[in-house]
């Protein structure tokens, strides 16, 4: 029970203790008061009738002396009046046996009341005329205790209910510092740092306040001290600080995830020779803006191709692993980057060779070597022919072409034909965390997965479609299947589109019960673009979520504490070395460090054999996910 209820509990309780106290002292000595006066009103009535008929009797007049009683008793509340006439031996009786008006029976038969009586002898002289007895009625004394309980009740009941209220004010007043500390407590276990809490007038927990303040804000400052040692571990490793763009080790790192998640795409490598000549002419300074410029341009044409990995891998060279697969549209790209950096030059009449493109389709069993050397030879291909551009696409790995899978993935959406499989994230107890879905499409009795049609959905506007889609028959597996819990990867494209974040949360109130059971994977490349923007649509699902092939941007990490996913997935890139003797974990721990900070797990992907789950035991990784766990049929 909260310090709050017990407050109020306990105070409402002693003021209707000193309610009832007063209570019963108000109904004893109002129930005295009333039996006194009866008494006493007895006595005078028996008194007084005494006297007005001693004369009466003295002249043996009975019906002077009924016609007295009569009165008497009609002018009054008495239950018995009774005179015994000794000379002839007679009685006279009136009595009232009726039961108390306006008065409920049951208080009436609580026995308050006894009535009161009294018996006096009347005389005249020595001599002995009758004897007289009078009770009195107890129902005006009911009537008077009932009216005056009732209100006085009503009263104390109005009162009660008026402190109730001002109690329940005051308390939640005086206790609001001690909530906002409990929230912020709460904050902390779930590593959100940052927000301060308003100082209390109250002394004592105005210091608890400020403790409290100053402990997250330093929380806060340390989660941002790992979040930047790891930023610079992975700049020094992996940054060619003078373009700002990856280096030769980030592409190797990058595209050994790439290519053991059969991705496929291109290689495209640009020689830019201009900038030879500009630090021959010009010096190294004017050299380096060029690089920084070139840069930039390439960043902004490659991100409209989808996801990529952009590296300078040389002096003038530079190379982008790409997932567009299709030659027209390769070309198209390598057009585009020649024609912006002839535009960068300030001579547009120069006639030399400012850069070259060569692209080579990705194929299976390639790695970055082979890739690098078939880019090598079409880019002197297009040097040597003076062709600007060469995509060499031999042995293209797609079997069907764009518009053939759109096609296919229309009727697969019609029709609820994808087969859906999972694969566990456990964790190094042994115990699962989540299962994962992976989607696929049968054609030809051939299963394909969504690395075949997720460009295609992406580049005909089908993304939202089908996360929607999936996301729909993933929540009712899990109202069949209350032992799962189910993570559904996002597309970029759904990720930056309102109406997406909309139609999922309807969909998710029609599958509330369930929905604490699913996650949601977002790609890192969609919070590359604007993280800002999918701070306020995650939070209003109330939905968990992650993020995958973490760590292939740069400067994401230093915003994990404002984005608060429940784990981080790994880029392959970080993980797949691991049992290298030369490995230097230093960027995966202080990653790793960075997460833990803020309430991330992190998760390794690809983990394919029990000597890999040894040695990321003994890193700073907190579960993992691969061919170690085969893939199950789920659909």
């Amino acid at each position: 029970m909260t310090l709050y209820r017990q407050l109020l509990i306990t105070t409402l309780i002693l003021f209707f203790l000193l309610f009832v106290s007063a209570y019963s002292v108000q109904f004893s000595s109002t129930r005295n008061y009333l039996a006194q006066q009866q008494e006493f009103m007895v006595i005078n009535t028996a008194t007084s009738l005494g006297l007005a008929l001693t004369p009466y009797l003295e002249n043996e007049d009975q019906l002077g002396a009924e016609s007295v009683i009569n009165a008497m008793f009609d002018g009054g509340y008495y239950r018995k009046v009774e005179l015994n006439l000794l000379a002839g031996n007679m009685t006279i009786t009136r009595e009232n046996i009726a039961p108390p008006r306006g008065v409920p029976a049951w208080f009436s038969e609580l026995g308050l009341f006894e009535g009161g009586h009294h018996q006096a002898v009347l005389t005249s002289g020595w001599m002995q005329l009758g004897q007289l007895y009078v009770e009195g009625h107890t129902g005006h004394a009911y009537f008077q205790l009932w009216q005056g309980m009732s209100r006085l009740l009503a009263w104390f009941s109005i009162s009660f209910a008026l402190v109730w209220v001002a109690l329940v004010m005051a308390l939640r007043h005086l206790l609001k510092p001690l909530h906002d500390i409990e929230l912020q407590a709460r904050d902390i276990e779930q590593h959100h740092f940052g927000k301060t809490i308003a100082l209390p007038a109250t002394r004592e927990l105005k210091q608890v306040v400020q403790a409290i303040n100053h402990m997250s804000g330093k929380l806060e400052a340390q989660f941002e001290e790992q979040a930047d040692e790891a930023e610079r571990l992975r700049k020094r490793a992996f940054l060619d600080h003078t373009s700002g763009l990856g280096n030769r080790a980030w592409l190797t790192a990058q595209s050994q995830s790439w290519l053991d998640d059969d991705r496929g795409g291109a290689l495209v490598m640009v020689s830019a020779t201009v900038l030879n000549w500009l630090y021959k002419e010009e010096g190294f300074e004017a050299r380096d803006q060029m690089l920084r410029v070139i840069g930039k341009h390439l960043r902004q044409l490659c991100r409209d191709f989808g996801e990529h990995v952009l590296a300078r891998i040389s002096l003038t060279e530079f190379a982008v692993l790409i997932s567009e697969p299709d030659p027209a549209l390769l070309k198209q790209l390598g057009d585009a980057i020649n024609r912006r950096i002839a535009e960068l030059v300030k001579d547009p009449g120069d006639e030399r060779e400012l850069s070259v493109v060569g692209i080579v389709l990705v194929q299976p069993g390639d790695d970055i070597s082979r890739l690098l050397t078939r880019a090598d030879h079409a880019l002197n291909r297009a040097r040597i022919n003076e062709t600007g551009v060469v995509v060499d696409a031999h042995q293209q790995r797609e079997r069907l072409g764009r518009l053939q899978w759109k096609a296919r993935l229309e009727e697969v959406l019609d029709s609820n034909g994808f087969e859906l499989s999972t694969q566990a994230v456990m964790n190094f107890s042994g115990e699962r965390c989540h299962d994962e879905v992976f989607v696929s499409i049968r054609n030809n009795d051939i299963a394909y997965g969504a690395d075949h049609f997720l460009p295609v959905a992406e580049q005909f506007g089908l993304g939202e479609r089908l996360d929607l889609h999936v996301i729909a028959c993933v929540l009712r597996i899990l109202e069949s299947r209350p032992e799962l819990k189910l993570a559904v990867n996002v597309t970029r494209q759904s990720c930056h589109q309102e109406g997406f974040w909309r139609k999922l949360s309807q969909i998710l109130e029609r599958y509330e019960p369930v929905r604490d059971r699913l996650l949601l994977e977002l790609p890192e490349s969609a919070f590359a673009l604007g993280w800002e923007r999918l701070i306020s649509p995650l939070a209003g699902l109330k939905v968990d979520w992650g993020v995958d092939h973490f760590g292939r941007h740069f400067d994401l990490l230093v915003h994990l504490g404002k984005l608060r996913p429940v784990y981080v997935k790994l880029d392959h890139g970080y993980t797949s070395q691991v049992q290298h003797p030369d490995y230097n974990d230093a960027f995966l721990a202080a990653v790793c460090r960075a997460a833990h900070s803020m309430g991330a797990l992190t998760i390794a992907s690809r983990v394919e054999t029990g000597e890999q789950v040894e040695r990321l035991k003994t890193l700073h990784v907190d579960a993992y996910q691969g061919f170690v766990s085969p893939p199950g049929r789920l659909l």
